[in-house]
Parts: C-alpha cells; sequence; structure tokens
C-alpha cells in the first residue's frame, strides 16, 4: 500500500468519525412512526408497572408531541420534577446576574445570615458559580435534609431518619443549623473537598442558592420564579404549592426493598419542591434550544444561555466522554445547573419521594424531550427498586432521542476505533511484507 493510499484511508476513516458527530441524521416525523414510538413506549410502561409517565417532545419552536401513559394520562397531569428544579435555579441566579444584582465569583457569605467555611481550607473563597457547577466542596446531602425538604414528611415503616427539629424553620436558619459551625446540626463531615478543586454534587449547595435567589430578590422562590419565569414560559400548571394542583396531581407511588408492588402515597407539598406537567415543561426546553427565548420572550440573553452550558467539569477522562459519539447517553460533565452530556445534549435529572422525571435536549439540533413519572424506591433508604424503574425509563430515553436524532443509531464511535486499529494492522503487514522484499 502506497503512503499517499494510506493517507486516504486515514482521511476516510476521520471524515466518518466526524460525520457521526455533526451530521444529523434524517429522522421522520410521520403519523405512523410516531404511532409505533407511542405503543413500544406503552409496552415498556407495562412491562416495567409505572403507574403514570408523560413524555413530551419539542422541535424547534414547538411541542411534537406530548402523551400520557398509564392511569393518569391527562395533559394537565401534574408532577413532582425533583432535581430537574436546579435548572430553574440557575436560570434565576443568572437573571440576576445578568441585572447585576449579583456576581457569578462573589463569595456567597455576602449573602448568607452565617459563615460558610470549610473547616480544612479555611481560606478558600466559595462563590456563586462553585455552588451552581457542583464545586464548593459541600456534601451531597445532610442526612438531615430530606426531613427539612419534605416538609416533615415522614414514613415510619420506611425511613430511617427523622429530625424534627427541621420541620417549618425558615430556610436561612435550616442552613445555618446545618452549616454554621456553631449550629446544632454541624458536622465536618458535610465537606468533601478543597472548594473549587473538582466536582461533587451538592443538594444543600443549591439550597444556599435558593437562599440567595430570595434575599437578593426580596421575593420568595415561588414569587420570584412565578413572576421572571414561570408566566413568561407560560408554564400555567407549574409551582410549588401542591394545594393549587391536587386535582390534577399524578398520584405518587413507592418500592421498598424485596417487594416490587406499587404502594400508594399521599399528595405531598414539601419545601422549595416544584412540580410541573410535561406540555410546561416542554416550553422550558423550547426557550433552551432557542438561546433563551420562548414565543418572543426572552428569559435569559444567548450569551448567558452559552455560559450556562460551558462544562466545568473539565477532567480528561470528562470531556473524553463528552466527546465520544456512543449511541448510550452519557452524563459525564456539568455547566450551570445543567447536565453536559455526549453528542451535544444538556439536560438534568430529577428524584424525589414517590416521582423521577428527566429533560434533555440537544440546541444545536433544536431538539428537546422531557419525561415525568409517579413512581420510586428512595422513601426506603434499603431499597434497590429503583434499579428496576430506571432501566425501564432508561429504556425508554433511549427510543425517544434515537428517534428523534438526538442519540446516534450506531455506536460510530466504536467503528472508528475498529478503522483506526485496521489501519494499524494493514500498515504494519505492509511492512513485514516490505521488509522481506
Amino acid at each position: 500500500m502506497s503512503l499517499l493510499s494510506k493517507r486516504n484511508l486515514c482521511i476516510f476513516l476521520i471524515l466518518i468519525y466526524f460525520n457521526a458527530l455533526f451530521v444529523n441524521p434524517s429522522i421522520g416525523f410521520s403519523e405512523s412512526e410516531v404511532i409505533s414510538e407511542l405503543g413500544e413506549i406503552q409496552g415498556l410502561v407495562d412491562e416495567g408497572d409505572i403507574p403514570s409517565l408523560h413524555i413530551c417532545v419539542v422541535s424547534g419552536d414547538e411541542i411534537l408531541w406530548n402523551h400520557g401513559f398509564g392511569e393518569e394520562t391527562s395533559d394537565d397531569a401534574v408532577f413532582l420534577i425533583g432535581s430537574i428544579q436546579k435548572m430553574f435555579v440557575s436560570i434565576s441566579i443568572l437573571q440576576l446576574y445578568e441585572e447585576g444584582m449579583l456576581g457569578l465569583d462573589d463569595n456567597v457569605n455576602k449573602y448568607l445570615p452565617f459563615e460558610l467555611v470549610h473547616p480544612d481550607y479555611p481560606d478558600a473563597s466559595i462563590t456563586v458559580r462553585m455552588l451552581l457547577s457542583h464545586r464548593s466542596g459541600l456534601v451531597t446531602t445532610p442526612i438531615s435534609e430530606f426531613c427539612f425538604d419534605w416538609d416533615g414528611l415522614y414514613y415510619p415503616e420506611y425511613s430511617r431518619y427523622y429530625f424534627p427539629s427541621v420541620i417549618g424553620v425558615p430556610l436561612g436558619d435550616y442552613l445555618s443549623m446545618c452549616l454554621s459551625q456553631e449550629g446544632n446540626l454541624y458536622n465536618d463531615s458535610n465537606w468533601l473537598f478543597e472548594p473549587g478543586t473538582q466536582y461533587g454534587y451538592s443538594n444543600i449547595g443549591y439550597h444556599i442558592l435558593e437562599y440567595i435567589i430570595e434575599t437578593v430578590s426580596n421575593q420568595t422562590i415561588s414569587e420570584y420564579m412565578n413572576y421572571n419565569i414561570l408566566k413568561p414560559l407560560k408554564m400555567n400548571n407549574t409551582g410549588f404549592n401542591s394545594s393549587e394542583y391536587i386535582e390534577n396531581h399524578a398520584t405518587p407511588h413507592t418500592r421498598t426493598q424485596g417487594n416490587s408492588t406499587n404502594k400508594v402515597l399521599s399528595v405531598w407539598n414539601g419545601r422549595y419542591m416544584l412540580r410541573s406537567t410535561g406540555g410546561d415543561m416542554g416550553h422550558l426546553l423550547i426557550a433552551l434550544i432557542n438561546n433563551g427565548e420562548f414565543d418572543g420572550i426572552r428569559i435569559l440573553e444567548s450569551d448567558t444561555v452559552s455560559l450556562m452550558f460551558e462544562n466545568t467539569n473539565n477532567d480528561f477522562k470528562s470531556i473524553l466522554r463528552i466527546m465520544v459519539p456512543l449511541k448510550e447517553l452519557r452524563r459525564p460533565g456539568y455547566g450551570l445547573g445543567v447536565e453536559v452530556c455526549n453528542n451535544g445534549i444538556y439536560g438534568h435529572g430529577g428524584s424525589t419521594v414517590g416521582f423521577t422525571a428527566e429533560c434533555f435536549f440537544n440546541p444545536s439540533k433544536k431538539i428537546g424531550y422531557v419525561r415525568l413519572s409517579n413512581v420510586n424506591a428512595i422513601v426506603d433508604y434499603t431499597s434497590t427498586g429503583w434499579e428496576d424503574i430506571n432501566r425501564v425509563t432508561n429504556e425508554i430515553r433511549t427510543i425517544v432521542l434515537t428517534e428523534r436524532g438526538m442519540l446516534p443509531q450506531y455506536d460510530y464511535a466504536l467503528y472508528g476505533l475498529a478503522g483506526i486499529g485496521m489501519l494499524g494492522l494493514m500498515t504494519s503487514l505492509y511492512r513485514i511484507n516490505k521488509s522481506r522484499k
């Protein structure tokens, strides 16, 4: 094989690889294809015994389809969205940043009623940006946080931890109890690593951000988000108080260790807990895939949206996993309140008592996907029932994302590696053959 031929082959393989990365396959949106897709999803919902599951798919500036499966199928059915709420918190913080009301690199102690100090790195500044990107060094979740979040909701037959002292206390007081070194719930184990040096998912960090939003805006989190996000996006069935949506609220369910039966739970209110519908969440995704604009109204400037999507988890392994175009969704990166995935996808997952949720979108292809469902297994901390739930919902996600062209139909990266390996083998054989002549 001539040097020119080998070079041409190498270029050919590279072109195949980058074609997989950047070319959007022709994905049809015909009625028959959607009907087939819905049937496949319904089969998985039945197989996985998911009580109710809603999916919304958006394309460009419109909802492509919005469908409910299972028991509660109304488009108005409301589900708790769990940690997807972090996207709303991030948008709120970034709006205040655009207004000049706070700085992303401000030390958070500027806004807190106590001193937030890492015991091992007392001189390290903990910034708003670090909290947004989960790089503050704070632990994922203090064990008292569930009792605070769930507003005292307690199932003694399932739960091991109960902290009546945090029920009903204001958010600032709760944060002080847990994170001030003088707080009665403080523990050095709340800290994991030096601030700003690595990624570590932290729910309590986002509670600090919620407190900052309320302090800077002089509004409750509900008031602020309703005026600045929900109303502009026409998310008319989204809010915090369950009593406002009780007629349309999806019934939460749980599974316990060794028992995969769905157990009905009561609809609960929670503290700082956002709930929404598939269609409403679709409006949020339309705004995010259109540079912060929905129906002519802008909730963030396009440069700020780009900042939100910028990966902050810059270790080599994470960057490589983001770049590789596998047909499996991988979520190794994190921006400001949003997961940075492979295949040009962004989004967030959510999990709370009785509910799981996720939303993913590709701004370059202007496609988005939302899934809301009403069974989980986290109220019993010993249960592994969530594994089967996740298996089913992950399969559903893969079907929709592949059909919509957000995930490749084949592992092009593996083909590329195989091609490179073949090129290496052919080169070796050529050299052996040449040395024998």
